[in-house]
């Protein structure tokens, strides 16, 4: 079973776009970055108009992991997961369980997502830290084809992906690196999960918008490097046994304190 995904309204979606940002970002910044380069930041996170296939191909309970890691977030005792008798699961934890679902689904995306990262670009020589430059980068072409688990429970949503899936486009490609671009096309992987497939980096050197300065692209160093980090912090933040957890907790709590907000406001009448 297939589904179509609004993916016009997820890009409009302000608040997606900030957290996508701010979480890259954070992430940046716990790095070393090489001598080369410094303060390495997302200024433009786009969606693109293409959006990913997702097929379903398993509904089911949640695995324990996520309840555990509800648990542990509530420093509270871990609820038994619905792995065994259904009556005793309705009988232990009422109905609140009644809405936790899991999915696995096959998600495949070749779309036109696009990321552009500013940064500097340091040149050591004849001295240390010589001359400074600011570099755009821009990450394009991202290709993912993979099994992943999305699980719903205590108003959170959990994202993991398990493995890639068999792609014709994807492992058609033979090299890893385009001989003009930093452009992985990863084929030869011997690992479980790369995530990503197939990702483009490109970039822009220099003072060029007043015509002053040079031009530089395809910089090669710096390309490699942003690429790693890319697909390294995708793999090891989403892939199994790590996961993506968005909580709607705070928000449904907000929710309520503006809805008893309201009713006090009408409680107090003038006397």
């Amino acid at each position: 079973m297939s589904f179509e995904i609004n993916w016009e309204n997820v890009g409009k979606d302000a608040g997606i776009n900030f957290s996508i940002k701010s979480f890259i970002n954070s992430h940046l910044e716990s790095i070393e970055l090489p001598s080369y380069v410094r303060s390495l930041q997302v200024t433009k996170f786009d969606f693109g108009s293409t959006p990913p296939n997702v097929i379903l191909k398993e509904i089911s309970d949640p695995l324990e992991d996520f309840y555990q890691a509800v648990a542990e977030d509530q420093d509270g005792e871990i609820p038994m997961p619905p792995l065994l008798d259904p009556s005793l699961e309705n009988c232990e934890t009422g109905g609140d369980k009644e809405s936790d679902v899991q999915f696995l689904v096959e998600f495949d995306y070749k779309g036109n997502m696009v990321i552009e990262v500013c940064a500097e670009l340091v040149l050591n020589y004849p001295s240390p830290s010589f001359m400074t430059l600011p570099v755009k980068l821009s990450i394009s072409d991202i290709g993912i084809h993979s099994l992943c688990l999305i699980a719903y429970l205590a108003k959170q949503v959990f994202v993991s992906f398990l493995c890639d899936v068999s792609d014709p486009i994807l492992d058609s490609k033979d090299s890893l690196m385009d001989a003009s671009s930093a452009n992985f096309l990863g084929k030869r992987s011997l690992e479980r999960i790369s995530l990503i497939r197939s990702i483009k980096i490109s970039s822009e050197v220099g003072e060029h918008n007043n015509g002053e300065g040079s031009v530089l692209r395809s910089v090669g160093k710096l390309e490699q490097f942003l690429l790693e980090v890319v697909k390294n912090m995708l793999r090891n933040e989403a892939a199994w046994p790590s996961w993506i957890n968005l909580d709607f907790n705070d928000e449904h709590d907000d929710d309520n304190d503006n809805d008893n907000d309201n009713e006090d406001a009408r409680d107090e009448k003038p006397t």
